[in-house]
């Protein structure tokens, strides 16, 4: 609990499940027991709400005993004298009321009586010459209560959202409750009875490093050190009532909504089923309502006019007999439809017949007119249209065929390829495209809509260009003369939608209409490409930017004991790798599971922005540590340069032959002198005489090495201080005669020893990176820049490599009193490194001493990474370690802001440019090969296109047949049945091929 809240309280763990800063909820699951469905969903139900509050009054102070003042409360608790701690600075003191080996003060030894037991002293003092110059003291007292309310919590994570109170709060009774075991256990910092469990929930916190920065004096109790991170104030605030007051009253709140969960008497819960809701947040997409309104109406209106043609055509009679879709059709049609039956033409060598079309009443009739057999064709072809009903027309052609609108579209082609390349080259260079406006539905108008408008009317264009060509298209090929009917009159390229006409245009190898209806139809797929073209992210704008130095890259002093405080063991790495590793908690500032980078004060930088970050070439320091299997006198020989003897000798073969010895700092309590030894005494942890000891035992050990000889040389001390070993042992034994000096441990003999032994050596690196941090320096990202250098650069000549090493090892590896080693049956994690290692792999196995001890492949990668992330930790902690920086050295660098910004998706580029380039080609060759003014009319009316076969012989032969395969098409001059030259579609001889231009 006292490490969850540490964590909490400093390093931003995420509170448990069903937990707030200010209560408890008691916990609630689904009855069907379903899995989550996602991180959206969340839960209400009707539960209960557990809370405290305290009730704070200033304490009145009268001098004391020599430099101390006494304390009271008013109501019957008088302390004795209580003197200040140091010479000068403030001090931070809680004094709960019960007793313990942690506390130097408690309510019960000053004095108070024991109806005071739910209260507490804080005090916060200004101390000057061993006196107290300024001081705040409040006596708290604490009450508890339980209220029912509605909870909602999140699915994903149980975590509270909010609580709505259904009745008045009441009491919490002692009997739901323990308060004082609470209590005893916020004033300690500790339980009174130390209970066989993993080492956080034993050790003892000590939270001076987090708050020395006040100039707080040392010791600082445990709640106090929880008030002053709850608070966050500067020390002067703290002499204000109301301040101190609530900051003990966050602490004291976190403190039992963590405790809840263990000490609420879970009989009192009575499990019962209860109603609640399911609430599930799901994406939706967003719609601007002003183009939905336009998209509604103009579906409204589609859909009326489809109804109206539907309803229209429904009722319409039809008098046809034949499906008009090709030249051919139409011509049979209307020789089918004339008032007399059409004699089918011979036409003889010297003579010429034809039948004249006429529109009367309604009906087409065919006036036989009869010329001189022996008029000649050529002088007929030759002579000048001067017939009183034929005037001279003029040649047509659409106005969208024409050169001039061609090279329009082209140009607008090819402007649409050019802004999208250099959109999409300024976009790339400068971090994206700005947004055109703040507004919404401007910036999905011009990124969206305004793209998918341009490629929607290329689409009607192309049908237009499409459906032109299909009209001109059999003509155009008449007019070589020798069309084949399959190519010309009996093309139906008229009676399918334009773009559908591919498959009958690359059958009979019209190949640029082909491609005409290919690229109508892609301007559907450029709609798409376009539409998905741009979208809106986050990226990061660059700007120059200078940057202060802090520190420089050397260490003014050792690790190890200048770290450690009057006696008390440093652990606040320890603290934070739990959190970070169990929790996912954020490491502290500069710091990365493996590097520790010299920070640089970003607040130097001229514009500071919330979403800013920061980036510079900074040095980052790395422990490097290599995990490697030991050999011992009981195992085979294998590759490992490192041996142990039974003795705890730990040897390495150097690359020139030389070898080095090194030792534990001491003999160990408890360890077998041999692997195969059968009379080593062990020390069985928490086994009394009444226990039965037999069976399998399990033992962890971690410890530094020294050099063996009584006068080492350079190089021996050297590589002694970065060897590090780790034992995991498997036992079974049998009991033995009591051990005189200490009858209630039990003296065992060894049935047999296994072990694994892994030998650690640890190498300091330094190189340079460019380092992205925010604006608290918590690391974002980096980029090794330089290559590894040792740590040579890292110490001055005064302080000895050999002693840096050391003090490594010693905050790293070494975590007890003593170095004892204990034996143990359960899967308890009572050093930190176990502890560190269970958390790491979420695995018991390495302490279960049913299995055998674990192989150094999986305990190795671990123990690396453990080593070199609390070593980053440790110096990102105590920056102090490190001397100034020069006055004035800056780091150059960049500022990076968190901008909304216009990307380019390439995919997309790329298809649309694609799309856009075939548009652009198929356009050159339609317009290079369009079909040649030739015609009078638009063949756009059955009328036009029956007076292309005027004087034609073509409309008696098709009246009872159809057109054979050998016939040869051609459109040109001929003269017509009628005796005069006639422009328009006749058979092959019959006709001279058109050869206008």
């Amino acid at each position: 609990m006292l490490s969850d809240a540490f964590g909490i309280t400093w390093y931003g763990q995420d509170l448990p499940e069903f937990v707030t800063t200010d209560g408890a909820l008691a916990s609630f699951e689904l009855e069907q027991k379903e899995e989550r469905k996602s991180s959206d969903q969340s839960w209400t139900a009707v539960t209960e709400l557990y809370t405290t509050s305290l009730s704070c009054h200033s304490a009145r102070m009268t001098p004391g005993i020599k430099n101390g003042s006494i304390f009271d409360d008013g109501r019957g608790c008088r302390t004795e004298t209580i003197e200040p701690l140091g010479r000068k600075g403030y001090n931070a003191l809680y004094i709960g009321f019960y007793n313990d080996p942690n506390v130097d003060w408690s309510l019960q030894d000053l004095g108070c009586p024991r109806n005071a037991s739910n209260k507490f002293l804080a005090i916060w003092a200004d101390v000057q010459d061993s006196k107290f110059n300024k001081v705040t003291a409040l006596f708290c007292e604490a009450s508890y209560a339980v209220q029912q309310v509605k909870a909602t919590i999140a699915a994903a994570n149980s975590s509270v959202i909010n609580t709505v109170p259904l009745e008045a709060s009441r009491p919490l009774s002692q009997d739901r409750f323990n308060r004082t075991d609470f209590e005893y256990l916020v004033g300690a910092g500790a339980t009174s009875v130390v209970p066989r469990a993993d080492v956080p929930q034993t050790n003892t916190i000590d939270q001076f490093h987090m708050i020395k920065d006040l100039g707080v004096q040392w010791p600082v109790s445990n709640m106090a050190g929880f008030a002053l991170g709850a608070g966050k104030h500067p020390p002067n605030a703290y002499f204000d009532t109301t301040t101190l007051a609530s900051s003990y009253e966050a602490a004291h709140k976190l403190l039992f909504a963590l405790a809840v969960p263990q000490l609420l008497s879970t009989d009192m819960i009575a499990p019962n089923a209860r109603e609640g809701g399911i609430k599930s947040s799901v994406r939706a997409v967003l719609i601007v309502p002003e183009f939905a309104l336009a998209v509604e109406i103009t579906l409204g209106l589609v859909t009326i006019l489809v109804l109206a043609f539907l309803l229209k055509s429904s009722f319409r009679e039809s008098q046809l007999r034949v499906d008009p879709a090709s030249l051919s059709d139409i011509i049979h049609l209307a020789s089918s439809l004339t008032s007399r039956p059409v004699e089918k033409s011979i036409r003889p060598q010297h003579s010429v017949w034809t039948d004249r079309v006429k529109l009367e009443a309604g009906r087409l009739h065919f006036v036989e007119k009869k010329y001189n057999s022996k008029s000649s064709c050529a002088g007929l072809l030759s002579s000048t249209h001067s017939s009183d009903d034929r005037q001279e027309q003029e040649l047509v052609r659409p106005f969208e065929m024409t050169l001039a609108v061609g090279l329009t579209f082209l140009a607008i082609l090819g402007l649409a390829v050019t802004v999208l390349v250099t959109l999409y080259c300024k976009g790339a260079s400068s971090d994206g495209l700005r947004l055109p406006s703040t507004s919404r539905t401007i910036n999905q108008l011009v990124l969206n809509y305004i793209p998918v408008t341009f490629a929607t009317v290329l689409e009607p264009f192309w049908t237009l260009l499409n459906r032109f060509l299909c009209m001109f298209q059999p003509f155009e090929q008449m007019r070589q003369g020798q069309a084949l009917p399959s190519q010309s009159l009996d093309l139906k390229y008229t009676s399918l939608p334009p773009q559908l006409v591919f498959w009958r245009a690359l059958r009979v190898g019209h190949l640029v209409l082909a491609a005409v209806c290919l690229t109508g139809i892609s301007s559907n797929f450029l709609a798409v490409s376009l539409g998905a073209l741009f979208e809106e992210d986050i990226v990061q704008l660059q700007s120059p930017a200078v940057f202060g130095s802090l520190i420089s890259l050397t260490m003014n002093r050792s690790l190890g004991v200048s770290i450690d405080t009057d006696q008390n063991a440093y652990k606040d790495h320890r603290y934070v790798s739990r959190a970070n590793i169990s929790e996912n908690t954020t490491l502290p500032a500069w710091v990365t599971p493996q590097f520790f980078f010299v920070p640089y004060d970003v607040n130097a930088s001229a514009s500071q922005e919330k979403t800013m970050l920061y980036r510079a070439s900074t040095p980052g320091v790395k422990l490097k540590t290599e995990c490697v299997q030991i050999n011992s006198t009981a195992q085979a020989a294998n590759s490992s340069p490192y041996n142990i003897t039974s003795s705890l000798n730990l040897s390495k073969t150097k690359e020139n032959g030389h070898t080095i010895t090194c030792s534990i700092a001491q003999p160990m309590s408890g360890f077998p002198t041999s692997d195969t030894s059968n009379a080593s005494a062990l020390t069985v942890r928490g086994l009394s005489t009444s226990n039965n000891p037999d069976g399998s035992y399990a033992a962890e050990w971690f410890s530094s090495m020294y050099p063996t000889s009584l006068t080492p040389s350079t190089e021996e001390i050297r590589e002694c201080a970065k060897f590090t070993i780790a034992s995991f042992r498997r036992a079974n034994f049998t009991s033995g005669k009591a051990s005189p000096s200490d009858p209630v441990l039990e003296t065992l003999h060894s049935l047999g020893v296994e072990a694994t032994y892994i030998g650690c050596e640890n190498t300091v690196q330094v190189a340079l990176f460019d380092v992205t941090v925010d604006k608290g320096g918590y690391v974002q990202s980096f980029v090794q820049t330089g290559p590894f250098k040792d740590e040579s650069s890292l110490l001055p000549n005064h302080v000895n490599i050999s002693s840096f090493n050391q003090g490594i090892n010693q905050l790293i590896w070494f975590d007890q009193p003593s170095y004892s080693m204990e034996w143990h049956t359960d899967l308890v994690a009572d050093k930190w490194l176990s502890y560190l290692i269970k958390i790491h792999t979420q695995s018991t196995d390495f302490l279960n001493p049913a299995l055998p001890p674990p192989a150094v492949e999986l305990v190795g990668p671990v123990l690396e990474d453990l080593c070199s992330r609390q070593f980053a930790i440790i110096l990102g902690l105590n920056i102090d370690l490190f001397l100034p920086a020069p006055q004035g050295s800056t780091t150059p660098g960049v500022t990076l802001v968190s901008t909304t910004r216009v990307l380019m998706s390439r995919p997309m580029l790329i298809v649309s440019s694609i799309l856009l380039a075939l548009n652009i080609v198929v356009a050159v060759l339609y317009y290079a090969r369009r079909p040649r003014k030739m015609l009078k009319t638009m063949p756009t009316t059955i009328a036009s296109v029956l007076e292309m076969i005027e004087g034609s012989g073509l409309a008696a032969e098709l009246a009872d047949t159809q057109c054979s395969k050998d016939w040869r098409i051609g459109y040109g001059n001929y003269v017509g049945t009628d005796g005069k030259p006639h422009t328009g579609i006749e058979r092959r001889p019959f006709v001279v091929p058109w050869s206008g231009t």
